[in-house]
């Protein structure tokens, strides 16, 4: 059998439980392999030729370790490869090796076993931000991120829709061990979460901002690191604009501002900036304890030149604490408070009287693999760059707020290929209102195009920068959805364009005690029509199950949240494989609200044409109001019949 030194952990473990079937084989240590995190290197193993010394069976093929290169420091323990008969044994044989299966016998259930193993427990990193408060920690060379993250009130408030929400993309780069450097871009732009009592209407509030910040380890150890980050920010507030649903993004005019009585909009930039000190302690193998004092630089008023000066926040001297816990490689849970010590002040309610409030953040981070990181947190703090993360939610400091970040670490070890069948990824082009767990394999890309009777048009794109992850984008228009009512011409009306930007990720792979396929996906947006311009979130999990070579069916709750309801349901489907080149999908979602009226429960039936292995055809008909997120759980009075053609390169 050729040689695969790539193999590595998963044929380790199939050969030291194979024992059975040959004599039990003398020891000796191989050098230590390791890693940076302290966790051993994993070994690589290739056969043995037939009739080779170490073989005790010429019939069938024995493995021996091949260690691979070491990277980082750190202790490893002792690893082991067998000697041949006869010669000197240098140590007694590791305990608890008890053989229990036979080795692989070939190269396909090598490749098998190690492509249910996930990366080395040293590949996955530390979190260098805790909610909103740094930690010392810092990337490693070449681990570059990119990050998205949103945070949002759990209710709309005066500002309807899905709340006032705060938008964040930054990318964090490291130059060397020691240092890093930040850009970053933040965009808020809707009305107070709540309305001013003393102004006639409620004002809009817009916070953009573009920084840059600078990250260097000042001194430390293994046990404790301190660190010094400093951010320069461009922060341009604006004020008023015509109050509900509107936002300060033109030279409208509006009929209140929070800064002065000048019935006109304020609109200023302003160069702010802050200074963080974190130190963090490894206090145990699984905590982590951090301490930051900090100073942020921020305008205390606003409006002098435009209708007369306002107050503002101030600069702030904070001082923060946190705590990371990780129970194991991929999971890790946080918390951590900021606490604002003036001179000056940090938050604003609704009637426009300035104070001091911490900033609490509770929440947990997933990585699916080393290069994708999903985060979930509950936080009052609205600011998002490094000089406004001391900022809680403005006219509401103390209303709690969902916070969702995203991470890729393009240069981070990926998870294994999943070494899809015909079959399967063929599962991976999803249904049509039903998703499936799988996803395309990394590098995958995919365009499609959904048009229907009714005048639904829709297009997707999808990037795979993971095997487990997908970065998705849809746009389209809907059209044509009968009975309407408030929830639907808000979200869905005839006519309303929507865009979604979001991911999929897959979590878990089938094993033999649990075949099935998890996942998750996550879209945001809004719709872009003049009389709406409203946003929801979307979040569906999908669990899909191959009963046979030829039937699958998957199980995919999901739901829409947004500022006038969260309609949610729960997606039922199966795909049956008639022939080469045909499936057959029926689909059911069973909506339990109401809010998309009496026919939200909807169902569709598709016919797909696998025309080659880039391009699909379905053709189908529903009545769900359309295939984009939250059209899957609206009904419709009137059967759609549509086609959707999807091509993967």
């Amino acid at each position: 059998m050729p040689s695969k030194p790539w193999l590595g952990a998963a044929v380790l473990l199939a050969a030291v439980c194979s024992g059975a079937a040959y004599a039990q084989p003398n020891w000796q240590v191989l050098p230590q392999g390791q890693t940076k995190a302290g966790n051993p290197a994993q070994p690589s193993w290739q056969p043995l030729s037939p009739g080779s010394s170490d073989a005790a069976k010429p019939s069938q093929p024995q493995w021996t370790p091949l260690l691979p290169p070491a990277h980082g420091s750190g202790a490893a323990p002792v690893l082991w490869q067998p000697v041949a008969p006869g010669e000197k044994q240098s140590l007694p044989p590791p305990s608890g090796q008890t053989p229990k299966r036979q080795p692989p016998t070939s190269q396909a259930e090598a490749e098998a076993l190690i492509n249910g193993l996930g990366p080395p427990a040293g590949s996955y990193t530390t979190l260098i931000r805790l909610g909103q408060l740094p930690t010392a920690n810092g990337l490693e060379t070449g681990n570059d991120q990119i990050i998205f993250q949103q945070v949002s009130p759990f209710g709309g408030g005066s500002a309807g829709g899905s709340g006032n929400q705060n938008y964040l993309l930054r990318g964090d780069f490291s130059l060397n061990e020691t240092l890093q450097i930040s850009a970053y871009y933040t965009y808020a732009d809707d009305p107070l979460y709540n309305a001013p009592a003393s102004k006639p209407n409620n004002p809009g509030n817009l916070w953009t901002i573009y920084g840059g910040a600078l990250k260097g380890r000042l001194a430390g150890g293994k046990a404790w690191q301190w660190a010094a980050e400093g951010a320069l920010e461009l922060f341009s507030v604006g004020s008023g604009c015509g109050g509900q649903g509107k936002s300060c993004t033109g030279g409208e005019l509006g009929n209140a501002n929070i800064f002065n009585d000048s019935g006109q909009k304020v609109w200023t930039r302003n160069i702010v900036g802050s200074l963080a000190l974190p130190l963090s302690w490894q206090a145990t193998k699984q905590l982590q304890l951090s301490f930051v004092p900090a100073v942020s630089w921020l305008p205390s008023s606003q409006g002098s030149n435009q209708g007369g000066a306002g107050e503002f926040f101030g600069t702030n001297i904070s001082l923060g604490v946190g705590a990371n816990y990780r129970p194991n490689a991929q999971v890790q849970l946080f918390g951590s408070a900021m606490v604002p010590l003036g001179p000056g002040n940090n938050s604003f309610d609704s009637n426009l009287v300035y104070s001091r409030t911490p900033i609490l953040s509770l929440g947990t981070n997933l990585a699916v693999n080393p290069r994708i990181g999903l985060e979930a947190s509950i936080t009052n703090g609205f600011g998002l760059s490094p000089s406004t993360a001391i900022l809680a939610l403005p006219s509401s400091p103390w209303q709690p707020m969902l916070s969702g970040r995203f991470t890729w670490t393009p240069g981070a070890p990926d998870s294994k290929s999943p070494n899809y069948t015909a079959r399967q990824a063929s599962l991976a082009l999803g249904g049509l209102s039903v998703n499936t767990a799988l996803t395309p394999a990394n590098g995958s890309k995919q365009f499609g195009l959904n048009v229907d009777s009714r005048g639904n048009v829709f297009g997707f794109g999808g990037v795979s920068v993971s095997n487990d992850f997908q970065f998705q984008v849809a746009a389209g228009q809907f059209n044509g959805i009968s009975p309407q009512n408030n929830f639907i011409s808000t979200y869905e009306g005839s006519g309303n364009r929507n865009l979604r930007f979001g991911g999929k990720a897959m979590v878990m792979r089938p094993t033999k005690g649990l075949p099935i396929w998890t996942g998750g996906r996550i879209s945001v947006g809004r719709n872009y029509q003049a009389s709406s311009y409203q946003g929801y979130l979307f979040f569906e999990s999908m669990n899909t199950w191959e009963a046979t070579p030829w039937l699958a069916f998957t199980l995919n709750p999901k739901l829409a949240y947004s500022g006038l309801g969260t309609p949610w349901g729960v997606g039922i489907s199966a795909n049956i494989q008639l022939g080469k080149s045909f499936q057959l999908i029926p689909e059911i979602n069973a909506v339990a609200t109401e809010l998309g009226g009496t026919n939200g429960t909807n169902g569709s039936l598709d016919l797909r044409w696998l025309a080659n292995q880039k391009t699909t055809v379905d053709l189908y008909v529903s009545n769900a109001a359309g295939l984009l997120d939250m059209g899957q759980l609206l009904g419709n009075s009137q059967v759609r019949i549509g086609t959707k053609v999807t091509v993967t390169f």
